[in-house]
């Protein structure tokens, strides 16, 4: 048989190159699970600007919406009819008691008082005649040379003629008193506002008594306000100790320089709203407020000591109720809960919770937990106010601001939750 034209090589000298190769797939492999093998390395802990707290005194304070109110209003009204003559004052100026402010026409009521002083004359002297002529027909009634019906007769007219002339007395004292009503003077130190009926117009008109203008009583000044029954007691059991003094802050923000005190609770409670009517009377001798203007109203009721502060930005709220977190042991991350009052400073002041020296995270929340590894950094000290400054009234400085909550300090909380703390620090 002829061979075949194409043989087979069955020899190894081509194939020992695939040694070496497999050789180096088989080291390239095991090296690359070997690496995965490796733990990948543990993330750095996150960092957190936290903020040491530290222990201040602070005022604290109720403050109400509240509305001032005049003392005393008067309005000026025509008592008399008759033109109005005269315009005595500048219209919003400051008048004092005394002042003449309007004059109405005087003539007729000048007229009249003239006529009654006429009649009065003219009486006296029928009274005159009447006792005469008694004095001499009583001897003559003694002796009956007259009759004693002709005696009463005398009698009854000189009693006439003594009531006529107390009827005009009477009349003569009406006529000057209307005859004063046509000028009239301001009753009391305060400022008059706009004339309501103009110089030349009939006024009292039909025995209406019309309305001219009006004065106010500018210093002092009263400001109503209404607690809640809560704060009432709270109000009532400093009050026992001393005059709550009262700082009243303006629209702008200002506070009114004069502080003023209350004087007025009423014995009622609205049933409506739970809150009860209460005045404060304050001095304004610039004159700088305006009775029938809303203002706050801020009470100043004690100073608490070893108060927690803390930026309002590190409280959070959940179903469990306020709380902050905080840089424990080792560095974690420890959820702390807290009672917190209100704002002093710029800051939150905390009753219950915290202590001198915990550090409270401020920024970084979002990438925290409870239990976590964290690096804190501690934010640099702010310029905040710790407290008034020596001599200042308690009301001028800022304070804790309150409207219904119960002021127990720190010192109380501590003895009432002494347990609690203690179970929180460790």
């Amino acid at each position: 048989m002829p061979q075949n034209r194409y043989t087979i090589n069955t020899g190894h000298r081509p194939l020992s190159w695939l040694v070496p190769v497999l050789c180096l797939l088989f080291l390239l492999c095991g090296g690359c699970k070997e690496e995965q093998k490796q733990p990948p390395p543990a993330p750095a802990p996150p960092e957190v600007t936290v903020e040491r707290v530290t222990l201040h005194t602070v005022p604290v304070y109720l403050s109400y919406v509240a509305t001032t109110e005049a003392v005393r209003t008067v309005d000026i009204r025509a008592r008399v009819e008759g033109f109005l003559e005269k315009r005595m004052f500048v219209e919003g100026a400051d008048v004092k008691k005394g002042d003449l402010v309007f004059v109405i026409e005087k003539a007729r009521y000048q007229a009249d008082l003239e006529k009654s002083l006429a009649q009065l004359t003219r009486d006296k002297a029928a009274l005159s005649f009447a006792m005469e002529q008694v004095k001499r027909y009583r001897p003559l009634a003694e002796k009956d040379f007259v009759t004693q019906e002709a005696l009463d007769q005398y009698e009854t007219k000189a009693r006439e003629a003594a009531a006529a002339v107390k009827e005009d007395e009477a009349r003569i004292r009406q006529d000057r008193l209307n005859l004063s009503y046509c000028t009239m003077y301001s009753p009391l130190d305060g400022r008059i506002g706009r004339t309501l009926v103009n110089v030349g117009n009939l006024v009292g008109a039909g025995g209406e008594k019309t309305k001219l203008a009006t004065i106010v009583q500018m210093d002092p000044l009263y400001v109503y306000f209404s607690p809640s029954e809560k704060d009432l007691r709270l109000i009532l059991k400093y009050r026992k100790k001393k005059d709550i003094p009262v700082d009243i802050i303006l629209s702008d923000g200002s506070t009114h320089p004069h502080p003023g005190k209350v004087d007025f609770i009423d014995n009622r409670a609205d049933p409506k709203a739970n809150t009860v009517n209460m005045r404060a009377v304050v001095p304004n001798p610039e004159e700088t407020l305006l009775p029938g203007i809303y203002v706050q109203a801020r009470l100043f009721l004690c100073d608490v000591s070893d108060t927690p502060l803390i930026p309002e930005k590190a409280i959070a709220e959940d179903q469990t109720g306020t709380y902050v977190y905080v840089v424990g042991k080792e560095s974690k991350v420890e959820k702390r809960q807290v009672k917190a009052g209100f704002l002093y400073n710029h800051k939150k002041i905390i009753w219950k919770g915290l202590r001198a020296g915990d550090l409270v995270i401020t920024e970084g929340l979002q990438r925290i937990r409870p239990g976590m590894v964290v690096r804190p950094v501690e934010a640099r000290p702010q310029d905040h106010h710790t407290g008034r400054a020596p001599g200042d009234h308690p009301s001028k400085g800022p304070g804790v601001s309150s409207t219904g909550t119960d002021v127990e300090t720190p010192q109380q909380t501590r003895e009432k939750n002494a347990p609690a703390k203690q179970g929180e620090a460790s």
